[in-house]
């Protein structure tokens, strides 16, 4: 071999080795890119996924109290209907006792018992008895000797009295709608019936 041919293969040696390192160089980067760009996609995707992850737990969360709110309207609304019918069932029961109870003689002998009790609370005041339309019929047995006049008020619909001593802005309620309204209103908690 000749220098010149020496020369030239040790030169194309060099360019060969130099292109050899370079490559090697290219792909360590390119590779190191590879790597960097896959961590960085793999980061990407764990918080992707933690994302989603929370976010469909959230609203598994807000779904499933939804629900059970909602089931729960549902109860207390089954509840509250179930519970004013049978306030109604009682109650209407309670009316016809009393309608057939206006019916009987005991019920003229309470009428007079409470307007002298009436009279006796204040034995120096005149006043006046109001009674429903129907129990008109006994007005002339709840004077108390004249000490009470005696009318009708269309607010009395299920019997008694009621006396007021206007002089003195007082008004003594004997009636029996009171007394249904008051029970009416108590019966639930009283029954148990109450709502928690």
């Amino acid at each position: 071999m000749t220098d010149q041919t020496q020369k030239l293969e040790k030169f194309k040696q060099a360019v060969f080795d130099e292109a050899a390192a370079k490559a090697d160089e290219i792909i360590k980067e390119t590779r190191e890119q590879c790597e960097e760009m896959v961590a960085r996609a793999k980061a990407d995707a764990d918080y992707l996924v933690s994302e989603s992850k929370a976010k469909a737990d959230k609203e598994y969360r807000e779904s499933t109290q939804r629900t059970a709110s909602a089931g729960k309207l549902e109860s207390r609304r089954r509840v509250l209907t179930a519970r004013e019918e049978i306030i109604g069932k009682v109650f209407a029961n309670v009316r016809e006792k009393l309608e057939a109870f206006r019916k009987t003689a005991a019920y003229e002998t309470l009428l007079i018992k409470r307007v002298e009790e009436c009279a006796k609370a204040y034995p120096d005041k005149k006043g006046e008895v109001r009674v429903a339309a129907a129990d008109m019929k006994y007005a002339d047995k709840l004077t108390c000797g004249g000490r009470f006049t005696v009318s009708e008020s269309s607010t009395i619909l299920l019997g008694g009295v009621m006396v007021v001593f206007t002089e003195d802005n007082l008004a003594m309620d004997c009636t029996f709608d009171n007394e249904y309204n008051r029970q009416k209103n108590g019966f639930a908690g009283k029954a148990g019936l109450g709502v928690n």
